[in-house]
C-alpha cells in the first residue's frame, strides 16, 4: 500500500491543468457516480443510468461497415481517412442538412470536420474558441464534460442556473448577471437539453442572440444538438445556426454558431465515436487544426457506414426517420413520467432527447443519492443523481435541487415496462 508520501509525490507530477480537472471535474462527484454505475451493472438490475441504447442502431450504418471491415482485399476505408473527415460523410451531413433543415449554403469542405466522437467536439469547439482568461457561459445542469472541457482550454465556466420551477427556461436577467461584454467568449447552448429534455424556444434564442451581440470581444454560440434526432417537440428540432442567421439578418447582427451533431444518437452507436462540427469557415479551420493535433481522424469504416445511414433518413417524423428513436424515446418519456407522478414525484415532461428527470423531495427525501440507493434497493431499478450536471457545489443548491435524478429512457419498451413495473410494486406496497 503506498504511503501518503509517496501518493502526495504522485499527485505532484501531474499538471497544474490535470489537477485541476481532478479537483473539479464532473462536479467533483465521479467517485459517487462510478459506484452507482458499477452497481447498476448487476443482472438482476433495470439500469436506467447512463444514455446508450440497448436496442441494434441503425442496421444500414452497420451492414455497410462490416462489408468494409471484412473484405479481404486491400481497401482504403480501413485506413486513416482525410483529418478533416471522410469526404462521403462530410458531404452526407451537409445533404442531410440541407434536406430535412433547408441548410443550403452549407460547403462540406469548408463548414464541416468530423471528430472523433461529439465529446472529442466539444472539446476541440473549446480549444479552438476560449484563451486562457475567457469566460464562458454554462446553462445548469449541463452536460458533465463541458466544465471540465472550459478548464482545459483555460477559460472560467461562468454558470447560469436553469430552474425546473420555471421549466428550465433560460432567464434574460439571469444570463445578464453573469455575461461580460469584455470577456464572456462563449455561450454554450444544448437543445434538447441534456439532462432535461427542454427544447429552446424561438424567444429563449431571441434572448441569448440578444445578449451576445453586444459582446465587444465577439461572442460565439456553441450549440450542442446531440439529440436534434430525438425531439417530439411541435414542429420538431429547429437548428440554432439557422433560427440564429435569421436574427442577425433582421437585426444586423453578426453573431456566429458552432455546432455540434453525433451518430452516437442520430444513429444510435454510442461505441462508434463519429461526430461532427459545422460552422463558418475560419472557426472551422481552427478545429481541422485542434482535431489534427488530438485523434487525427475518426475510424474510417465507421465514418463510412454513418453516411451511408445518414442518406437514408429522409424527414422528420419522430416515427419514421432516424429508426424511429424519437417517437420511441417520446413513448418511454410518457409512460415512466405516469409512473413517478403516481409515486409523488415532481416530474419535468421532456420534448426531446434521452432522459427524464424528477424530484424526489416530495417524497420526504433530502438527497438524489439517497433515492437512487432505496430505489436500488427496493426496486432494483437504477437511477442517476443529477449532481454531475451541476458546477455548483451540492450545498449551494436548493432541497429541490438536491434531489433532482435522471432517468434514461434510451431503451426498448419491454425494458422500461419492467422498471415501471418494478415501481408499481413499490406503491401498491406502500399503500397497504
Amino acid at each position: 500500500m503506498a504511503s501518503p508520501c509517496s501518493r502526495s509525490r504522485s499527485r505532484d507530477v501531474l499538471s497544474e491543468r490535470a489537477r485541476r480537472v481532478l479537483g473539479g471535474g464532473a462536479g467533483g462527484h465521479v467517485e459517487e457516480w462510478k459506484a452507482l454505475l458499477e452497481a447498476a451493472e448487476h443482472p438482476s438490475v433495470v439500469n436506467l443510468t447512463q444514455g446508450y441504447p440497448d436496442f441494434e442502431g441503425s442496421r444500414k450504418a452497420r451492414l455497410e461497415a462490416a462489408e468494409v471491415i471484412t473484405r479481404l482485399e486491400h481497401n482504403k476505408l480501413n485506413q486513416y481517412s482525410p483529418l478533416v473527415g471522410l469526404g462521403t460523410l462530410m458531404a452526407s451531413i451537409t445533404s442531410l442538412y440541407s434536406r430535412l433543415w433547408n441548410m443550403k449554403d452549407l460547403d462540406a469542405k469548408k463548414n464541416v470536420v468530423v471528430t472523433s466522437s461529439g465529446t472529442e467536439a466539444i472539446s476541440v469547439a473549446f480549444q479552438t474558441l476560449v484563451s486562457p482568461g475567457d469566460e464562458v457561459i454554462l446553462f445548469e445542469p449541463y452536460f458533465p464534460w463541458y466544465g471540465p472541457g472550459v478548464k482545459l482550454a483555460g477559460g472560467e465556466a461562468k454558470l447560469v442556473r436553469l430552474s425546473m420551477e420555471d421549466d428550465f427556461k433560460i432567464d434574460k436577467a439571469k444570463l445578464l448577471e453573469k455575461f461580460n461584454p469584455e470577456k464572456t467568449r462563449l455561450i454554450v447552448v444544448n437543445t434538447p437539453h441534456n439532462p432535461s429534455g427542454r427544447v429552446l424556444t424561438r424567444e429563449e434564442l431571441e434572448i441569448v442572440h440578444e445578449v451576445a451581440s453586444t459582446s465587444r470581444v465577439g461572442c460565439t454560440l456553441f450549440s450542442d444538438e446531440a439529440y436534434e434526432g430525438q425531439c417530439w417537440a411541435p414542429g420538431g428540432h429547429k437548428k440554432v445556426q439557422q433560427e440564429i442567421e435569421q436574427l442577425n439578418e433582421a437585426t444586423g447582427s453578426s453573431v456566429e454558431v458552432l455546432s455540434m451533431g453525433t451518430s452516437s444518437k442520430l444513429c444510435s452507436l454510442t461505441g462508434w465515436r463519429v461526430g461532427w462540427l459545422v460552422g463558418p469557415e475560419h472557426i472551422i479551420n481552427g478545429c481541422k487544426a485542434l482535431h489534427g493535433y488530438s485523434t487525427y481522424c475518426a475510424p474510417t469504416p465507421f465514418q463510412h457506414g454513418i453516411a451511408k445511414a445518414l442518406d437514408g433518413f429522409v424527414d422528420l417524423d419522430p416515427a419514421v426517420s432516424f429508426d424511429g428513436t424519437g417517437a420511441l424515446m417520446k413513448m418511454n418519456a410518457e409512460k415512466l413520467s405516469a409512473v413517478l407522478r403516481d409515486m409523488g414525484l415532481r416530474v419535468y415532461s421532456p420534448k426531446g432527447g434521452y432522459f427524464v428527470v424528477a424530484d424526489c423531495s416530495p417524497l420526504g427525501f433530502t438527497s438524489n443519492m439517497e433515492f437512487c440507493k432505496d430505489l436500488l434497493e427496493k426496486c432494483k431499478v437504477a437511477a442517476a443523481p443529477m449532481n454531475m450536471f451541476f458546477g455548483t457545489p451540492a450545498s449551494e443548491l436548493s432541497s429541490a435541487e438536491q434531489c433532482l435524478v435522471r432517468f434514461a429512457i434510451c431503451k426498448t419498451e419491454p425494458v422500461v415496462d419492467e422498471a415501471i413495473s418494478r415501481m408499481r410494486k413499490l406503491i401498491a406496497s406502500s399503500s397497504k
